[in-house]
């Protein structure tokens, strides 16, 4: 058995124990066939621990019963490519009037004379600036880097059902698959969170048996149904 695996039991029984109202919302594994199309379009391939996991359970059923995850919902494969090409769209329709918007004050006439003055002082060419929508570039970067945008290489796997979600980087890098936080409006907001899915389940087993916080959330269950409350950092 994999570490995912394990992790993976240790939480279903606890769920089934402590908020099996919750567990209810589990989705069965997801077709091997998806998984694999998932994993051969991703340009360097999945991390082991993600298929693996979609392996184990195909997210769970949108419900009042409480998310699984620290404030989050595991998303179905399918249901997280829609998000992903949802964002992506929105992504590309801001990124073109902000590329236009650029190009519109290069050709300005402040600009170019602002422009001619630093050549005039420097001793170096003076770099062009970069557009602020470059997707190629940002894929380009290393994983777990800032992208300031959502780009491809991102794979939604949980939703809080309030716009932000949780998301796999599978750039290349030493840090390929790790996992970090989306907020709408604000891009990728943070570096990597968790290096792996599977430090993300670890971390979520021992906030479900110790009642640690996690992301600023502490668990309890409530009639059957896990709860994430949030905790004010101190």
């Amino acid at each position: 058995m994999s570490w995912a695996q394990e992790l993976w039991t240790g939480i279903v029984n606890w769920l089934n124990i402590n908020a099996p109202v919750t567990a209810k919302t589990i989705r069965a594994p997801a077709p091997d066939p998806l998984v694999r199309s998932f994993e051969q379009a991703a340009p360097i391939g999945w991390p082991g621990d993600l298929s693996t996991m979609h392996r184990l359970f195909d997210g769970a059923e949108p419900s009042t019963a409480g998310y699984i995850l620290p404030g989050y919902r595991p998303l179905p494969l399918e249901e997280a490519e829609k998000v992903r090409q949802m964002m992506l769209s929105i992504e590309a329709e801001l990124g073109a009037d902000s590329n236009a918007e650029f190009e519109r004050r290069k050709s300005s006439p402040i600009y170019r004379n602002l422009r001619a003055v630093g050549e005039a002082h420097s001793s170096v060419p003076v770099p062009e600036p970069h557009k602020p929508y470059d997707p190629a570039g940002a894929e380009a970067d290393e994983a777990g880097t800032r992208a300031w945008m959502f780009i491809s290489s991102f794979l939604p796997i949980a939703d809080d059902n309030a716009g932000d979600f949780l998301f796999v980087d599978l750039r290349a890098g030493r840090q390929h698959g790790c996992v970090s936080e989306y907020f709408k409006g604000e891009a990728d907001w943070r570096p990597a969170i968790w290096p792996s899915v599977e430090e993300l389940l670890d971390e979520t087993l021992t906030s479900l048996r110790t009642g640690r916080p996690s992301l600023s959330v502490r668990p309890s269950v409530i009639d059957g149904s896990l709860n994430w409350k949030f905790v004010r950092e101190r």
